[in-house]
């Protein structure tokens, strides 16, 4: 008899390939805070400034919109914690101006 419901489990099967996932592409905020930090690292020249990012990214890259969200995340961390490309011999705090209510101890 087909006016039966269907008891649970005895469906019949579909087989779907599972979705596939696409990246996210970069956003522009994410675009324009790496450009401040390749020039917050004296990057000015074009190749340099790729050579900085393909670094940062562990991948070669034609365009800066190559990148996707995760991955310009990953770059904006390595970019700027690293801060600028030369090497500090103090640090911001051993180099400050003033006393602090600490020093006044």
């Amino acid at each position: 008899m087909t006016d039966e419901l269907a008891l649970f489990g005895d469906e019949p099967r579909v087989t779907s390939p599972p979705p596939v996932a696409v990246p996210t592409p970069i956003a522009d905020w994410q675009r324009d805070l790496i450009r401040k930090a390749l020039d917050a690292r004296g990057l000015t020249a074009m190749d340099d400034r790729q050579q900085a990012v393909e670094g940062a990214a562990g991948r070669a890259l034609a365009n800066l919109r190559d990148l996707t969200h995760d991955e310009a995340i990953v770059v904006l961390n390595r970019l700027g914690g690293s801060g600028p490309a030369g090497n500090r011999s103090a640090s911001l705090w051993e180099s400050r101006d003033e006393d602090t209510w600490i020093d006044r101890l």
